[in-house]
């Protein structure tokens, strides 16, 4: 029934003002209309394109959070941390307003973040597409120095509680950036030779792990957990919030079919 009426609460006030107030209750209750009909339009426009974030404010949040994180470890902001932003913002937007952002960044250092907000508001309305990707750039961002403290592990696990996101995923995640093996493709992509490329070692664990199932699972359940993985992490999903976000998207894709062709080669699947 929402549906019907989206657009017409403008004429429904209206005549209702009318009705109770005459003509200054109909103007009133035409004003109303209006109101709820832009708020309506608004939310069915969410539903249409499937996300509520634009990349702007996707990445003030993204920002808000890192800061919470900088601060976790000791109020330490290294060198590497604030390169690995400025890399990360120069792949989403202008080059002329990659120094205004930044300046907002240190902005954000330097005031008090209400997280419980931020996390508030992910948790409502960011799909679990784009919480995902922000548990990427905060590990990221973490792991800019070449290493992730317990510190630092500890407050992104608590920005994902407050979002929402369940421990599986960011079990996951955080076996992306602190298994046995690293993905050094970030090296690539945001310019940090902190990175290392791939180790030699190869844990079957971790790889079940970023498919979020157990050693013990059957074939086809190990199966069925690779494309709900491999849905969750597609890149699709969140081109809207730039290249930048893109890129680290196809990352931890590439990362997921990796871990499934492991699995699939230590188990003699086909």
């Amino acid at each position: 029934m929402g549906c019907l009426f989206t657009g017409s609460f403008s004429l429904i006030f209206s005549i209702i003002g009318l009705i109770f107030g005459g003509f200054p209750g109909a103007l009133l209750g035409f004003g109303l209309g209006v109101i709820i009909d832009l708020i309506s339009g608004s939310r069915a426009q969410r539903r249409v394109s499937g996300h509520y974030y634009q990349a702007q404010d996707f990445t003030e949040h993204e920002l808000m959070l890192a800061a919470y994180v900088a601060r976790a470890d000791n109020n330490r902001l290294l060198r590497s941390e604030m390169e690995y932003v400025r890399s990360f913002l120069a792949q989403n937007i202008s080059a002329d307003r990659v120094g205004p952002v930044m300046l907002r960044f240190r902005d954000i250092l330097d005031s008090n973040i209400d997280l419980q907000a931020v996390c508030a508001d992910l948790r409502q309305h960011a799909t679990i597409y784009e919480k995902l990707v922000i548990l990427q750039f905060l590990f990221g961002f973490a792991k800019a120095d070449g290493s992730i403290r317990q510190e630092e592990i500890d407050a992104i696990q608590n920005i994902s509680d407050l979002c929402g996101i369940s421990r599986s995923n960011f079990e996951a995640i955080k076996s992306m950036f602190t298994g046995s093996y690293y993905q050094g493709d970030y090296q690539q992509t945001y310019g940090d030779s902190s990175f290392g490329g791939y180790t030699s070692q190869k844990s079957l664990d971790n790889d079940y792990k970023i498919l979020e199932v157990s050693p013990d699972a059957t074939d086809e359940e190990v199966k069925k957990a690779y494309r709900i993985a491999a849905k969750k992490h597609h890149p699709d999903k969140v081109s809207h919030l730039g290249e930048d976000v893109r890129k680290a998207a196809e990352i931890k894709f590439a990362q997921v079919n990796e871990a499934y062709e492991r699995i699939k080669k230590a188990r003699g699947m086909k």
